[in-house]
């Protein structure tokens, strides 16, 4: 049993026995995941999340940026939904999973509840990412012929794992919670567009905790239901890949943080209209803009007239006009403000898109004609798995400020920014609450 193999894995492993390139990676999702959290704060879908997690649970657990504080289903509930409301966090390409979202919120709820060190945080959300991606892999569903969300429909089972390692759970124990999480895993892709979006990864977190509990008080569940679960939604029952080179291979390593908060296929037109505009692209030169992407951006990215800010965040045709006139593109280029801009609005009709089997996911072609006859291209291919450059520390912190400090100030953001950035030497990480206040 696959399952048993990851329990056991997982009680033989810590912080460690990580290879040192895994913690770092994973302690910048962390940081990239408050970024993200506490920033989603200045949008007004955000006070809906967060009165809706609150109501259900009281508690002292922060709900970052907000002020406020809950319990740790409730919190986990809420800082996941904030996590993945603006679509800035992550991606895993191959699977299309945003694997921090639903795993390092229940972790951090559960360690500052518990007083867990800072090792142990990154060694449960490391784990709980990685299962995320193996159990995305390992079912082989595919989101362009499915309404399934995989990160909520995986994240339940992950943050489960990451939550037992936070009660201590035994490996038994460990493999029954991340089953308990597949019986209830959900969440549909028709809800992009709107708040449910992220309110789905949000329950996904929270029910791991919930599935953690079960297992760890013994609450018996079926051995099946792995083959269940995976024969049901893709008919795959032989679920190899989910143990294959594990502890020799770390899918979190591919694990890209977001650079642009929207969908990551749409990260390669981003950047080659950046190029664009950066070799002096006008729009009133301009007859036509032809792109040319890979058919899974226009299953996952397809509304080309946004109505609203979150719409605009699954328009190729919004986040390509954006960075042909904007440059950089960061949460206030995808608001109801920028759906409606003038120079958006007349660079988005001019563009049409094109489906083509032989540009895969990391690729973007933008060919620009012109009234007076020239043409331009840009070709910027990454590969199938790679949607953008690996961010790196300088670039973390620098997007953590600019989400954190309009909404906490300099001087809050940067107690957070400096908490954090040495969170593996934390002892007792229920200080945390005292950081928020």
């Amino acid at each position: 049993m696959q399952t048993d193999v990851i329990g056991e894995f997982t009680s033989n492993s810590s912080f460690s026995t990580l290879p040192i390139e895994v913690r770092e990676r994973t302690r910048l999702a962390i940081l990239n995941l408050l970024a993200v959290s506490i920033g989603a704060n200045s949008y007004p879908q955000s006070k809906e999340l967060i009165k809706t997690c609150r109501d259900m649970q009281a508690g002292d657990l922060p709900i970052y940026g907000s002020g406020t504080g809950s319990g740790a289903i409730s919190s986990a509930w809420a800082n996941s939904s904030l996590a993945h409301l603006l679509d800035f966090d992550d991606t895993h390409l191959e699977s299309i999973v945003h694997p921090s979202a639903p795993v390092i919120p229940s972790t951090l709820a559960l360690g500052t509840e518990k007083g867990r060190s800072g090792e142990e945080i990154i060694f449960a959300s490391t784990m709980g990412m990685e299962l995320a991606i193996r159990l995305a892999l390992s079912v082989g569903l595919d989101e362009r012929y499915s309404d399934w969300h995989n990160t909520s429909l995986y994240g339940t089972s992950a943050s489960a794992l990451a939550s037992s390692v936070m009660l201590h759970s035994n490996s038994s124990e460990i493999s029954n919670s991340i089953l308990q999480g597949l019986t209830v895993a959900t969440g549909f892709l028709s809800n992009r567009g709107t708040a449910s979006k992220s309110f789905q990864v949000g329950r996904s977190s929270a029910e791991g905790i919930i599935s953690s509990m079960a297992a760890k008080n013994g609450v018996s569940v079926s051995k099946n239901i792995l083959r269940t679960f995976s024969f049901s939604l893709s008919g795959h029952n032989e679920n190899d890949a989910l143990t294959k080179d594990l502890g020799k291979k770390w899918h979190v390593l591919n694990n890209f943080l977001k650079p642009y908060p929207c969908g990551v296929v749409l990260h390669p037109g981003i950047d080659a209209a950046i190029r664009l505009k950066e070799e002096g692209f006008s729009i009133g030169d301009v007859d036509q803009i032809y792109v040319h992407v890979n058919p899974v951006v226009m299953v996952l990215t397809a509304i080309l007239e946004p109505k609203s800010g979150l719409e605009s965040k699954f328009s190729v045709t919004h986040a390509i006009a954006a960075a042909l006139v904007n440059g950089k593109l960061f949460p206030e280029h995808f608001s109801e403000r920028a759906v409606h801009d003038p120079g958006i609005s007349e660079v988005r009709k001019k563009i049409k898109v094109f489906e083509e089997e032989n540009v895969n996911r990391g690729q973007t072609i933008i060919e620009v004609k012109y009234k007076n006859g020239r043409k331009e291209r840009v070709d910027i291919n990454r590969g199938p798995e790679t949607p953008s450059v690996m961010m790196n520390e300088k670039d973390v912190r620098s997007k953590f400020f600019h989400m954190a400090e309009p909404v906490l100030g300099a001087e809050k953001s940067k107690d957070i920014w400096d908490y954090f950035s040495r969170l593996e030497s934390k002892k007792d990480v229920s200080e945390i609450r005292e950081i928020f206040n």
